[in-house]
């Protein structure tokens, strides 16, 4: 989704509506009231302006349409903690009176909502790097309210399951061959006239893999039709590249995408038929196999769960500090266990400070290697608390090693949450890398935000019962 334009304008003349105010009693306890009372908006609001800066969005009073940052900071806040798409929020804002007041749009008989698409544009040009800031600061802002320690630091790496199906070889090859045949297709309503031979091509591909899957009965009839399939897609990449080879782009935006994506479909094949090949020959996967066409670091993760030996998806380093609150990060190859330990302590310092440490770490078995524990000691961080290998020692004792314990269970129960229903991050609805990066760094600012907003009731309901 572009976030360059808008699709409404912000002061267009509406018509009378017809109809009766209403006055309704809202209590000021109400949790989402008391999350906006204890938020920095300052701070918010520079953040976001610094994003949508960078998109081109006109925050600093240029001629033309004023980019209403008033409205969109404290929309998308209740976005996040709601976790609601862009339809859904615009119909749970116009309908729910508490919302209009967190927003401050109580006091207009008319809303002043704009469209869905408006609200989806206004999160596409922060992007995962603004949204992972986001989070960022309210995992600051929980410490400055004293509901979060940052004195303890624990870490584990899980997979963001991608919805795609299991990743057969006739499948990716379809999906491949799917890309190559929707880029053709849109050169032709270009009036690009050599794309007939590519186009059927593409569709001998689909036609091939369907027939693989009706008719290939034995590992023999498998075999023969793979390697079939193997040839047709090698001949569907030779007639793409000569097509973007010969097309000329001259600043059209739907030729250019289509162009990318063959070249980028080129890239892939490169790297997947051969590794196809290899497959036909040995009867083993290579090493770093693609499972999807369309989302290239898809990782096949061997975890070894009951029931679950392979999860295929995204590999994620995720962190918390004590009290709950998450960060995290997309992690660029299959993860090291060994390492994870030294890099979560550097995703802490990017939001604490570049000296900054935790009085202890907390990491699985899978982070005790030698030169990582190594490391951890000449940072000086007091309490190692890494789970031994072995017959290995401990490196914490009595209490503390109770808290490393109550830590991890902490720890696995945030990443069950993470990938409920309500926080999205297991099989997001997105099909690219930069908006699954977006989901996942949204997940964990939506998971803080609620944390947040939980103690803070907590808290209040504490102080009455002190008070009584």
């Amino acid at each position: 989704m572009r976030a360059d334009y808008h699709s409404t304008t912000y002061d267009c003349t509406l018509p009378e509506p017809k109809g009766q105010l209403v006055s309704i009693f809202v209590n000021f306890d109400h949790p989402l009231l008391q999350l906006h009372r204890a938020l920095d908006w300052q701070a918010l609001r520079q953040l976001m302006v610094l994003h949508w800066r960078r998109h081109g969005k006109n925050v600093d009073g240029r001629p033309g349409l004023p980019w209403p940052v008033f409205l969109y900071v404290p929309l998308l806040v209740l976005k996040f903690v709601q976790h609601l798409d862009s339809r859904h929020l615009e119909a749970y804002v116009n309908e729910h009176v508490v919302a209009r007041l967190f927003i401050g749009a109580h006091q207009d008989s008319v809303s002043a909502i704009r469209d869905h698409a408006s609200i989806a544009r206004a999160e596409a040009a922060l992007g995962a790097q603004g949204i992972e800031a986001l989070n960022q600061l309210i995992v600051k802002e929980s410490v400055r309210l004293g509901f979060g320690d940052p004195q303890v630091l624990s870490g584990d790496t899980t997979a963001q399951e991608l919805p795609i199906g299991y990743p057969n070889e006739p499948g990716i090859l379809k999906g491949l061959a799917q890309r190559c045949l929707r880029a053709l297709s849109n050169l032709k309503k270009k009036g690009v006239t050599y794309v007939k031979e590519g186009i059927a091509q593409a569709k001998e591909v689909i036609k091939e893999v369907k027939e693989y899957h009706l008719f290939a009965k034995t590992k023999e009839q498998k075999q023969k039709r793979l390697e079939r399939l193997v040839r047709q897609s090698e001949k569907l990449i030779d007639k793409t590249t000569q097509v973007a080879q010969r097309v000329r782009v001259c600043r059209q935006r739907v030729k250019e995408s289509a162009v990318s994506k063959l070249k980028e479909m080129k890239e892939v094949a490169l790297v997947l038929l051969p590794q196809i090949r290899y497959w036909i020959k040995t009867g083993r996967v290579a090493r770093g196999k693609l499972l999807h066409a369309g989302i290239s670091q898809a990782k096949a993760i061997v975890r070894n769960k009951v029931g679950k030996k392979v999860e295929f998806g995204l590999p994620y380093l995720i962190n918390q500090i004590g009290g709950g609150f998450v960060f995290g990060e997309i992690l660029a190859s299959s993860p090291n266990e060994a390492q994870m330990p030294i890099l979560s302590l550097q995703l802490y310092r990017e939001i604490f400070a570049e000296q900054a440490k935790p009085e202890m770490i907390v990491y699985d078995r899978g982070g005790g290697a030698k030169e990582t524990l190594r490391k951890l000691k000449k940072e000086k961080i007091e309490k190692v608390g890494v789970m031994p290998r072995g017959r290995a020692r401990w490196r914490v004792t009595g209490e503390d090693r109770k808290q490393v314990m109550s830590e991890r269970g902490k720890m696995e129960g945030s990443i069950g949450t993470l990938k409920s229903q309500s926080y999205g991050f297991h099989r997001p609805k997105e099909r690219k890398l930069e908006t699954l990066r977006m989901a996942g760094q949204r997940s964990f600012l939506s998971l803080n935000l609620n944390r947040l907003m939980k103690k803070l009731i907590a808290s209040g309901n504490q102080k009455m019962r002190a008070e009584v």
